[in-house]
């Protein structure tokens, strides 16, 4: 890679994440871009997966490949950077931007930038989710049970971004999710019982800011674990405030655990979230694993 200054920046930018709000950012981003000295190329993606396909075209033209966007978008450009090798940026523009929380949040665009210019590269473990005999990878969790639930019940929420959309939707959610019977298997360790939800985290926070697994590591080889067995209705709204503060840990509905190899078997078909982006169909078993320090990420 070039010295820090010197570094040529391809941006890839999903317009409509953020409701929008990446597509109004991005004359700032261009001016200031410019106003730097930096030389940098952006690209707009056209559909689902073009992330992925820009970030591995050019990756042997530009030292930094940056996802413009939420993390559904990161996902995307790691997805192409893995295939490449390519080092990797992001400036956080979506709806929930968790990812970004355990990289390390900055106070502005100028930051951000700061960070691609003079920032080190530091490789990132990386997840993969296998389901229906397909690796999918996530950078920063996987939601089961209630939490995908949520991330499904967002999706036709428009008005609303960050933690705000988040928490209507678990209003909405709540009166009508019912836990399903698993069996997880956390490497040796199998825990069998009715399970609200399980939080597969790489990074510390889904939903826009819900700290469900706040001890996570980028780069320590093992994904966290956050398993919540059934509970109430007043109980979950009584637990929430904790979970946003990250000390829902000390619950005793609440174990925590970190594993190399997770695998999930329901009772039912149930809903999963990966990086916050939701398959249109529930799901009923499928592993995940960490694949350790794979991912050039610019911190």
């Amino acid at each position: 890679m070039r010295p820090a200054g010197e570094r040529l920046v391809k941006f890839i930018v999903n317009p409509v994440s953020g409701n929008g709000r990446t597509r109004r950012v991005l004359p700032k981003l261009v001016q200031l871009a410019k106003k730097l000295g930096m030389k940098f190329d952006v690209e707009i993606t056209q559909a689902p997966q073009h992330a992925t396909e820009l970030a591995s075209e050019h990756s042997s033209e530009f030292d930094i490949i940056v996802a413009v966007g939420g993390d559904g978008t990161v996902n995307e450009v790691a997805a192409g950077a893995l295939l490449s090798g390519a080092a990797m940026g992001v400036i956080p523009t979506g709806t929930g931007n968790d990812f970004i929380r355990a990289v390390g949040r900055l106070k502005n665009l100028h930051d951000y930038f700061q960070r691609l210019i003079a920032g080190k590269v530091k490789p990132l473990d990386v997840g993969v989710l296998t389901l229906k005999n397909a690796d999918l990878i996530f950078v920063n969790g996987i939601g089961v049970g209630f939490d995908a639930e949520v991330a499904r019940e967002s999706l036709s929420v428009r008005r609303l971004r960050g933690l705000s959309r988040y928490l209507y939707s678990v209003v909405r959610t709540l009166y009508k999710y019912k836990a399903a019977q698993m069996r997880i298997r956390l490497d040796e360790r199998i825990l069998d019982g009715k399970t609200y939800l399980a939080a597969i985290g790489n990074g510390i926070s889904a939903g826009g800011g819900f700290l469900l697994t706040p001890n996570a590591v980028l780069d320590d080889g093992l994904l966290d674990a956050c398993i919540v067995s059934d509970v109430s209705v007043p109980r979950v709204i009584q637990v929430i405030p904790s979970v946003l503060a990250g000390t829902h840990t000390k619950h005793h509905e609440v174990t925590m655990t970190r594993a190399k190899l997770i695998s999930v078997e329901s009772e039912r078909p149930v809903s999963i979230h990966r990086d916050g982006e939701v398959p249109p169909e529930r799901v009923d078993s499928f592993e995940m694993r960490i694949k350790p320090r794979c991912l050039n990420m610019v911190v």
